[in-house]
């Protein structure tokens, strides 16, 4: 989210780059959480179930951006369609020549 995407896929089709981007997409905004908690150990924020201005819900599609723009992008839900997931995103940057995204999401612990 915070790489401008969407221009980093734009530039990848115009310039005929087939690149792999996989995003361990846990919808959160950890650096925010971790910062805040190690400032403000007994802080507000740090008390309450949800962090403000650290969960990122919801979240994008970031697979349609890879679609957008020529690419192959595909959202993975369970590790059992990890890796035929990645075998598809490889045939498209290998064989295919272009770009793939694989936003793999992934829970918190």
């Amino acid at each position: 989210m915070f790489g401008n995407p969407t221009p980093c896929h734009f530039v990848a089709r115009a310039q005929n780059l087939p690149t792999l981007t996989v995003i361990f997409n846990n919808g959160t905004w950890g650096a925010v959480q971790n910062a805040n908690q190690m400032m403000y150990p007994e802080g507000w924020a740090s008390k309450g179930d949800v962090m403000p201005l650290s969960k990122l819900e919801p979240s994008p599609d970031y697979e349609l951006l890879a679609h957008a723009n020529g690419g192959f992008g595909e959202q993975v839900q369970h590790p059992d369609e990890l890796i035929p997931a990645l075998e598809r995103a490889l045939h498209a940057v290998r064989v295919e020549k272009r770009q793939a995204l694989l936003n793999v999401i992934c829970k918190r612990p």
